[in-house]
């Protein structure tokens, strides 16, 4: 009977080319022209106050021009209610970047770094940010620097990375934030279960990008259609995205974007990236449990695999685990990879073809 299904099992294998799909991302683009992107799209609400409760303010008020008194005392939590009231007039940008200029506390040089950003003056903003200690930023607002210094700077180091990545180890970021510092580290599951706590309607444009870094796993592709689906179908998110977003849920990787995602990752080997380390390991697991495959050291494969979650494998090796767990007779083992598979392919022949694979057992 083993006989049987070990030539099933090696005859198949011309089938089971398909099944393999390419490991493919896109590599978002950050463009700078447009620097307001960073106040209003690297800042999490989830760590300010209520916005009504702001709103009320005097000092917040539309109708109220804010002088320097208002940005002596201007706290942490307000910044982003400040930039608010200002708005998108440019006179009044220029008029507050001369005043927090004059005001020595971190929240007002802070905000004059932004508002030097929304004046397309990324090199004073970012040196107005170098002008404060990371101690005296908190975690949550450490990210509009980061951006900034990874357009401007991308070679030198950057402690904004360094603070935040402890931030997300210790938990002490707003979960957006945190959940795009994951997949820019390559913690492509863990960005997926943050993004799963976030509210559509806070996505940004640079989340599109975090978003074809997780796509680019193929056990987590399938699932973040299903939440890109999910929250187009809300309607929670914006506009402007909606085309990448669709795009990302439900269309093939271009031959444009692959190469792109060769070159990021080449990139992040090359600098010792986490990117790029992660891809190093992926590559060392995969040419292992290839060799072990065609040794038919079958068990150990299995082995291996005892406690892993299927959604962070490789295709290849959920397939090679399946085909693997048939010959063993393993009934359990092969139930769960079939399941896997059929999950991430749900064309009918995939899902004949695992059933009659389980059939032999």
């Amino acid at each position: 009977m083993k006989s049987d299904r070990s030539k099933q099992l090696h005859g198949s294998r011309n089938k089971t080319h398909k099944l393999l799909p390419l490991v493919a991302g896109v590599a978002g683009f950050t463009a700078i022209a447009l620097f307001i992107f960073i106040i209003l799209e690297t800042n999490d609400n989830s760590s300010r106050l209520d916005t009504s409760e702001l709103t009320t303010k005097d000092n917040f008020n539309p109708q109220h021009k804010l002088e320097s008194a208002d940005l002596q005392a201007l706290r942490w939590d307000e910044v982003n209610q400040a930039l608010a009231t200002i708005g998108n007039d440019e006179s009044e940008i220029e008029r507050l970047t001369h005043l927090a200029g004059d005001v020595a506390t971190p929240p007002a040089i802070y905000l004059s770094g932004l508002l030097l950003i929304a004046q397309q003056k990324p090199e004073l903003a970012l040196a107005a940010f170098h002008s404060l200690s990371l101690q005296s930023i908190p975690v949550s607002y450490l990210y509009a620097p980061h951006r900034l210094q990874q357009v401007l700077r991308p070679g030198e180091q950057d402690n904004y990375l360094s603070a935040l990545r402890v931030a997300v180890e210790n938990n002490a970021l707003p979960t957006l934030i945190k959940a795009r510092i994951q997949a820019r580290d390559g913690d492509l599951s863990g960005s997926f279960s943050s993004y799963l706590q976030t509210d559509p309607a806070r996505w940004a444009s640079y989340d599109l990008e975090s978003f074809s870094r997780i796509g680019s796993n193929q056990g987590l592709s399938v699932d973040l259609a299903r939440m890109i689906s999910g929250s187009i179908a809300s309607g929670r998110v914006k506009t402007g995205l909606l085309p990448q977003l669709k795009q990302i849920a439900n269309q093939p990787v271009s031959n444009s974007e692959i190469a792109g995602f060769e070159e990021r990752i080449k990139n992040a080997i090359r600098k010792n990236a986490p990117e790029g380390r992660v891809a190093i390991e992926s590559a060392k697991m995969l040419l292992r449990d290839r060799k072990i495959f065609i040794s038919r050291q079958y068990q150990k494969l299995i082995n291996l695999y005892l406690t892993s979650e299927p959604v962070k494998l490789a295709t290849e090796t959920v397939l090679l685990l399946f085909l693997s767990s048939v010959d063993q007779s393993n009934l359990q083992q092969a139930e769960t990879w079939g399941q896997e598979l059929k999950r991430r392919h749900t064309e009918a022949e995939v899902k004949v073809w695992v059933n009659k694979m389980m059939a032999s057992l």
